[in-house]
């Protein structure tokens, strides 16, 4: 029995594994070449989701950081009928996987975005981002997502980084394994132009 145990784990193991792979291949090379490196497959399945996460202070993030991150997740991949990237701790997942995966600079990259989001937010708008409507917010990302002034091209290449993350993150999760990459990300993913088609999987087309 502990024998067939055992075998059952490592053919979930390996079957996980493999969809990951398969994930990357999906979100492009350009965009997936610093999510594998560092054991960073072997870290994010070992990492125990955490629905309170945001509640304390994070391994790279504080408190309050991972709250917006958190916010930040939830915009990129909305709740629609299934949970969104905020629900299953995908902000957690990314703390977790900067402190273990990635170089003191890129975790300072991450929390400098961070903090430039929450400042924007103050000085554009006069309210914290959490405290922002929902249109306003999705706005500042956009606005960050294409560069616009204030916001530069390096901006522009770490918000992508983090979209990144986020959908690794996401599709590491059982919820998001599940959904086989039928998705839509927001910001950036959103194309009013774009028919609306039950039979294209319009998430795996990488509009953003």
């Amino acid at each position: 029995m502990t024998t067939q145990t055992n075998e059952t784990l490592s053919q979930q193991a390996t079957s996980k594994r493999q969809f990951l792979k398969g994930v990357l291949a999906t979100l492009g090379a350009g965009i997936t070449s610093g999510l594998v490196g560092n054991n960073a497959i072997a870290t994010a399945l070992n990492y125990p989701l955490n629905p309170k996460s945001h509640l304390s202070a994070g391994k790279v993030f504080n408190q309050a950081q991972l709250t917006l991150l958190k916010t930040v997740c939830d915009l990129v991949l909305p709740r629609t009928d299934t949970p969104s990237a905020g629900d299953v701790d995908v902000h957690g997942f990314i703390d977790n996987q900067l402190f273990h995966c990635y170089e003191q600079a890129t975790q300072n990259k991450m929390i400098a975005l961070i903090t430039m989001i929450e400042t924007s937010s103050k000085k554009y708008y006069q309210h914290t981002f959490d405290t922002l409507l929902g249109e306003k917010q999705t706005q500042l990302l956009v606005d960050i997502e294409q560069g616009q002034a204030p916001f530069t091209m390096q901006n522009r290449a770490d918000f992508k980084q983090l979209k990144a993350l986020i959908c690794f993150g996401y599709y590491t999760s059982e919820v998001g394994a599940s959904q086989e990459l039928n998705y839509q990300a927001f910001p950036g993913g959103f194309t009013g132009s774009i028919k609306s088609d039950e039979h294209v999987n319009h998430g795996a087309l990488a509009y953003y």
